[in-house]
Formats: C-alpha cells, structure tokens, sequence
C-alpha cells in the first residue's frame, strides 16, 4: 500500500532512520534500535494493546498503560521494555514517537516484505524473543496473515506468555482477533470492503478470513475492526460476525462478537481481561458488537441482522472485555442492506 501524506510528512518531521541496504528485496530489515537494549526480568502482563488507528493517532496515556503494565507500577519509574514494531511496508517512523516519551529502554523495527520467505522470516526469532511488547503497525493485513506459517507468530505468542504485550493499530489490530479479516481476497480483485458494499451483499468474493492467527483469551470469539466510527464501519462488522456464524468459524457460534475501536482510541487489555478506553481528541472509544443465531444468512440478498451494541465511550473507562460485559448496557439495532439508512438507529451514539 502506498504511504501516506500524513506518515511522509511524521518520517521527516522525526527523522526515520534509513534502512540498511539490503541486497535482495525480500530480505527482512532490521533497523537500527532506538535507545539500548535492557534485559527487564520480570514482566507484569500479560496484555493486549488495540489501536483503533495507527499510533500517530493513538492517544499518548496509552503507552503510558504500556509501560505501567510491563514494569508492574503505576508510578514514575526509569525507562523499563524493548518494543519491537513489526511491519512489512514503509520505514521505521514509529520509533523515535515512541522512544521520546521517555518509557521505555529500547525501540525498534523490524520490517518483512511480503515476499519474504518463511526460512527468512524464521531468522528474526531471536529478536522477538527478546522483546517485552511487540507492535503491529498499520497498512495491510494480508501481509501480515503470510507469517501463519512461520516460526515468528509462536514466538509473538511466546512474548505475551510470559507477561509481555502484543498490539497494534489500523491493520495492526484487525489480525488481533480469534477471527481475521484479511483483506487476502479484496487484494486480488483490487476491492476494498466497506459498510455500503457489504451490507448489500455479505457473500461478496472479496470478503475473506483467516483463523488462528493468535488465539487471545480476551478475544475469544471476537473479530476485531479499526477506524470504526471515522470509516463508518459498523455495517461491515455487522457483516463480518453474520459470515462468521454462517460459516461456523468459531466453537462457539452461539455468541460471536465484534470489537470496532474509533480512530483516535486504544484499548488496553490487563491479564485480568479488563479493557482501559484511551481517547485522544475526537476519539469516540469502543463498541462491543454481540451477534447470535438463528443464522442471518439463510439466503442471498441484502443483509438483515438484529445485533446488541454496547458502546463503551468515555475516556479512563473500564470494562471485562473477557467476558464481555459492560456498565453502559446493551442496544438492539437492526442492520437491513436493503434500505437506506441501513440502520434502525444511530449505532454510534
């Protein structure tokens, strides 16, 4: 995907390091790390960081959650965590951002092309496993769902298993949840997937998933989505969890959930499963999606769907996103692709 104006113009404003020149174009790159490497023993989480956009818009109290939760304090302490920011396109314009808040040891970037091989992929083990958080940046979740087969997604299980952080933001989040979307077949036929399109026709080929992919206990069930209120894309989501109930993608399809994060908001999962909201200006938070069966998809056509939204908006607030429950209570709206607003009401108030 092309970079952005926005992410060009962050790069020359905190100097992205170039990278190290690599003779063939699918070699994994490796940037110079930001700071210096400090064992940190003990770790604090597990945890799950999930940006609704992409950590220029994320909210600076989250990474402040971060380094709370990997150094086991709430108080001001010394820098503590190595951060390693996984992508597959673009430079490392994230490390200084998150190095000059004065938090943590040592950042880094790895970035794997998407024709990287499995074998190349397999040699950056080591590094994960040597890092306290890992963060998925944004851009395009099919390049990111490659790596299933590698050694370098048990390696990412391996960090959060012993008490560090996973996260990521835009499509960094989207390859968070116990189901994907992957955006695999919308690449191919060169489509993007939105509300407009999908609510009318929830079987369209450019839909696709990819399961396994992590395996979250807070995210159980639960398929995740980004920019939600800004792109509008409480429609598609409403899509997305009637194909997974349809297409039986979970044990348990009795009760399947979407997690849309607005642009400007983050969520941080503790080990006890509870979600943190951080919203930076103009970030409208979380909303908890719930869907059940009787499967609505029973014939072709336009979508019509009742689901319950659980909007979990205001800054500081918590909520058990392990078992899904909220103190904001639940709403019934109706999705119906035939009509025009799609929705019974606001989903977003």
């Amino acid at each position: 995907m092309k970079r952005s104006i926005a992410g060009a113009l962050f790069a020359l404003l905190f100097g992205a390091v170039a990278a190290p020149a690599a003779a063939d174009p699918c070699t994994p790159v490796v940037y110079p790390i930001y700071g210096k490497y400090v064992a940190s023993g003990t770790l604090h989480g597990p945890g799950l960081l999930l940006d609704g956009g992409g950590a220029m818009e994320a909210p600076n109290a989250s990474l402040q959650w971060v380094h709370n939760l990997l150094a086991g304090t709430a108080g001001v302490t010394p820098r503590f965590g190595n951060v390693i920011v996984l992508r597959a396109v673009d430079a490392n314009i994230y490390d200084k951002m998150f190095y000059q808040y004065g938090l943590f040891s040592s950042v880094q970037t790895i970035r794997i092309p998407p024709c990287a091989t499995n074998g190349a992929i397999d040699t950056l083990v080591p590094l994960i496993d040597r890092a306290d958080a890992i963060f998925f940046a944004g851009g395009d979740q099919a390049h990111y769902v490659k790596w299933k087969s590698s050694q370098l997604i048990p390696a990412i299980r391996r960090v959060y298993a012993r008490g560090g952080l996973v996260g990521g933001g835009s499509a960094g989040l989207a390859v968070q949840g116990a189901v994907v979307f992957d955006s695999v077949a919308g690449d191919a036929l060169d489509k993007t997937v939105n509300t407009a399109n999908a609510v009318r026709n929830p079987f369209e080929k450019s839909i696709s998933f990819t399961t396994d992919f992590f395996a979250w206990p807070a995210l159980a069930n639960t398929i995740t989505d980004s920019h939600f209120v800004t792109r509008n894309r409480f429609g598609r989501t409403v899509v997305f969890i009637a194909r997974i109930v349809h297409d039986a993608l979970v044990p348990n399809v009795a009760n399947v959930y979407g997690l849309g994060i607005d642009e400007a908001s983050s969520v941080g999962v503790g080990p006890d499963g509870f979600g943190t909201v951080f919203n930076a200006p103009g970030g409208k938070g979380a909303y908890l999606v719930h869907g059940t069966p009787p499967d609505p998809l029973t014939s072709p056509g336009p979508i019509h769907y009742a689901v319950q939204v659980s909007h979990v908006g205001r800054n500081g607030e918590r909520f058990d996103l392990l078992h899904k429950t909220t103190s904001d209570g639940w709403n019934t709206i109706t999705v119906d692709g035939a009509h025009d607003p799609y929705t019974s009401s606001d989903p977003y108030k």
